[in-house]
């Protein structure tokens, strides 16, 4: 399994929250992105028939509310929404990380429900995911903020031989905005799959897409995680990253998100 060590760890009712630092070796299988234009349709990798384990299209929830995204109960993926903010300083060096905690709505930190931002199968309300710019010292002495927006699981034995698919529909938000007066910038955005060793503090698995420099008109993006036995007891994440420093633009736009499993 490709193991790379953590530079943080930290523990929410059972479930760790971890990104790692630097790559290790050996590798389980997954593949990054594919694209394709539009928007919707189902996930899925390998021969069998996908089994749908999430899917949200953010339409239900209630924008007006300020714990919207926390809460998002769903019977394998917890209550809701969850962030995790990483420090680097500008030449990437690891300072330091804080969280978990609820994912905000529209707060001017780490995640939203955005309007007027969909298209015909994006319906009116979709997922923006940023940095933190609520840590205003951080921002200020041009450190490097990454705001992680995610949910997770445990990962079980009967998950061990399926393809786990996490799709979206995403488009290009503010990030790195030639007009906007703190540009020229250099913001960052992905998605991603991760896997994390509870007992060794690994993530074990990190499957990612780079999302900076998405159209801006909509299209459908995919990942997917080979399970295999190494992994039986890690906690299993997806979702989104936005980082920036010195207040800089870094808003990426997603819906339609679909996990699925297929043996």
């Amino acid at each position: 399994m490709n193991a790379v060590s953590l530079g943080w760890v930290a523990l929410l009712g059972g479930a760790l929250m971890a990104f790692g630092c630097s790559s290790g070796s050996g590798a389980t299988g997954g593949s990054g992105g594919s694209a394709g234009a539009g928007g919707g349709g189902a996930g899925g990798a390998g021969g069998g028939i996908p089994v749908t384990e999430y899917e949200e299209n953010f339409e239900s929830l209630d924008q007006a509310s300020a714990t919207a995204l926390s809460d998002d109960p769903h019977p394998e993926w917890g209550g809701g929404w969850t962030v995790f903010g990483n420090l680097f300083q500008p030449d990437g060096t690891y300072i330091d990380g804080y969280g978990p905690d609820p994912a905000p709505n529209n707060t001017g930190a780490f995640s939203g429900i955005a309007l007027e931002q969909g298209g015909p199968e994006q319906g009116d309300q979709v997922l923006v995911v940023i940095s933190d710019y609520n840590n205003t010292d951080e921002q200020d002495a041009g450190n490097l903020v990454e705001g992680n927006t995610f949910r997770n699981r445990e990962i079980a034995l009967d998950d061990v031989g399926k393809t786990l698919s996490f799709s979206f529909d995403a488009k290009r938000g503010n990030i790195n905005d030639p007009d906007d007066q703190l540009c020229p910038c250099d913001s960052t955005a992905f998605a991603f799959i991760r896997t994390v060793d509870p007992d060794t503090f690994e993530l074990t698995n990190d499957v990612m897409e780079d999302t900076t420099a998405l159209p801006i008109t909509w299209g459908r993006y995919e990942l997917s995680l080979e399970i295999d036995s190494g992994v039986v007891g890690q906690v299993l994440q997806f979702g989104f990253s936005g980082t920036a420093t010195n207040f800089e633009p870094s808003g990426v736009f997603y819906d339609n998100i679909l996990v699925v499993t297929t043996e």
